[in-house]
């Protein structure tokens, strides 16, 4: 009787250890990171809020140099965007400070990890003007800047492409999204702006549509289809071609497939195939994280 019952208390134990969810590790310094960017929020000074950031940015980066790092979570901090890479390999981390002209700079981090080599790297906004949107902007240093929501893997001929789309606030009359390939070479080094988007009879290595500021752009990843799905965009009247700030849907949808390395345009495509997708929730919430509600 005493065995059986030291086998049933053997067995509860068991049981019990089974069917508790591991707790995950809390690391003071995501509480910190979240503190931060709390504070550059609310703090009105232009001067101020660099001077936050550039403290922000030297703490953030040594902590994503530690090995540790890589175990954080960042579920709880309200203002930073945080993309993981299906394979596991990259973590893209993208923030925003909004000045009181209306402008916008983005800054983030690339955390990657190749065989046994860790990398990080500072994603420096260099965009200045409107007129330099053509520019190629292709190196972590010179970066476009936008706020990353959402990220697809793709692989072709042992070479993975990590798409990556993203918002920007441009100003007070437009937005933009963005969308770019990303790829490491065999150093580790990042590239952006890969030649990736076949249009007709042009390529070309980044895809950028701005529109109304008050207007509202579906420009997402549909996984059960397995393409970019987009809303096109038009003005309300010819005669406001070329004036984006009067751009929105016009009710009718592109998308872009991709094959042999490139995401091939497909043009007017069926709705249903536009809307019926797997809703993301984790993609909805940011929506509530941005600057803008127009996200």
């Amino acid at each position: 009787m005493n065995f059986k019952i030291t086998i049933l208390f053997v067995l509860l134990s068991a049981l019990s250890i089974v069917g508790q969810t591991k707790k995950p590790v809390y690391f003071p310094e995501v509480d910190s990171i979240n503190q931060m960017l709390c504070s550059i929020l609310q703090t009105k000074s232009d001067i101020n809020k660099n001077e936050l950031n550039a403290y922000l940015v030297g703490y953030f980066r040594e902590f994503l140099e530690t090995e540790e790092s890589w175990s954080a979570e960042y579920d709880s901090v309200k203002y930073l965007g945080v993309l993981k890479s299906d394979d596991g390999k990259l973590r893209v981390f993208t923030w925003n400070l909004n000045y009181k002209d209306g402008s916008f700079k983005y800054f983030g981090f690339l955390q990657y990890k190749d065989k046994d080599n860790s990398y990080v790297f500072f994603l420096d906004d260099k965009k200045q003007t409107d007129n330099e949107l053509k520019r190629l902007y292709q190196t972590y240093s010179e970066w476009y800047g936008a706020l990353y929501y959402e990220i697809i893997t793709t692989k072709w001929n042992s070479r993975t492409f990590y798409t990556l789309i993203g918002w920007d606030g441009a100003d007070f009359l437009i937005n933009r999204k963005v969308v770019e390939v990303l790829t490491f070479d065999r150093r580790g080094m990042p590239e952006f702006g890969n030649k990736s988007f076949k249009l007709e009879k042009t390529v070309t290595g980044r895809l950028i549509f701005e529109y109304a500021d008050r207007a509202t752009m579906l420009l997402r990843y549909n996984k059960q289809q397995n393409m970019i799905v987009l809303d096109h965009l038009s003005p309300p009247e010819a005669k406001y071609k070329g004036l984006y700030q009067y751009y929105g849907p016009d009710f009718s949808y592109d998308a872009f497939s991709f094959r042999a390395g490139r995401w091939h345009l497909i043009s007017d495509i069926d709705p249903e195939k536009a809307i019926n997708y797997k809703r993301n929730n984790h993609i909805n919430t940011i929506k509530r994280r941005r600057p803008s509600e127009n996200f």
